[in-house]
């Protein structure tokens, strides 16, 4: 029950920061980000460890990182190219 309940934070997370963002490519530097944002539950806060996945509409290609101690995601703008997730 508990992987469900990561998997729907991790996906409301997502769903969130696509919402939010206001680029895929904020830069072409090599620390750029493309896409960020939090993961939590009401229930345990902020959640660590979390795989926060991102695939292209039409691509077979799918970009995962792992949320940090304080919940934080971020996808690189090298690894994330613009496009419709």
């Amino acid at each position: 029950m508990k992987q469900i309940a990561v998997w729907a934070a991790a996906a409301a997370a997502m769903i969130g920061a696509a919402l939010l963002a206001s680029s895929l490519a904020h830069a072409a530097g090599k620390d750029a980000v493309a896409l960020s944002g939090t993961v939590s539950s009401a229930k345990e806060g902020l959640m660590e460890g979390v795989l926060v996945s991102a695939k292209a509409d039409g691509s077979t290609i799918t970009v995962t990182v792992v949320s940090d101690d304080k919940g934080r995601y971020a996808f690189p703008a090298a690894k994330l190219a613009p496009a419709h997730y």
